[in-house]
C-alpha cells in the first residue's frame, strides 16, 4: 500500500514503526460505508485530525477496494497511511503547532 500524498517528505521506517505501535490501542474514529470515500468522509477525517495526529479508519469494502479508498482518502486529506490490518487503516497527519 502506498503512503498517500507525495507532496511532502515521507516518514522514515522507524517513525512509521513507532506510529504503528501507538495505533494498536486506538479505536476507529471514522467509518467508510458502502458508498465509499467522498467529501463528507474526508471532512470527518479532517475533523478527527483536529483532536489527534493519528486516526484509525474502518472500511466496509473488500480489501482491494479498501486500499484504493484509503489512497483516495489520504490524497483528499493530505495525510499519510501508516499501515493497515484487515479492513482498518491508520492515517497520520501532523497537526499544526499552536503557539
Amino acid at each position: 500500500m502506498d503512503n498517500g500524498s507525495s507532496d511532502k517528505p515521507s516518514l522514515t521506517s522507524a517513525e512509521r514503526s513507532k506510529l504503528r505501535g501507538l495505533a494498536q490501542t486506538l479505536d476507529p474514529k471514522v467509518f467508510v460505508g458502502k458508498l465509499g470515500v467522498n467529501d463528507g468522509i474526508a471532512k470527518l477525517l479532517e475533523d478527527a485530525f483536529k483532536n489527534a495526529d493519528l486516526v484509525k479508519v474502518r472500511f466496509n469494502a473488500e480489501r482491494d477496494v479498501m486500499e484504493q479508498q484509503a489512497q483516495s482518502l489520504a490524497r483528499l486529506t493530505q495525510s499519510e497511511i501508516i499501515g493497515s490490518v484487515g479492513r482498518t487503516a491508520t492515517f497520520f497527519k501532523l497537526g499544526k503547532s499552536e503557539e
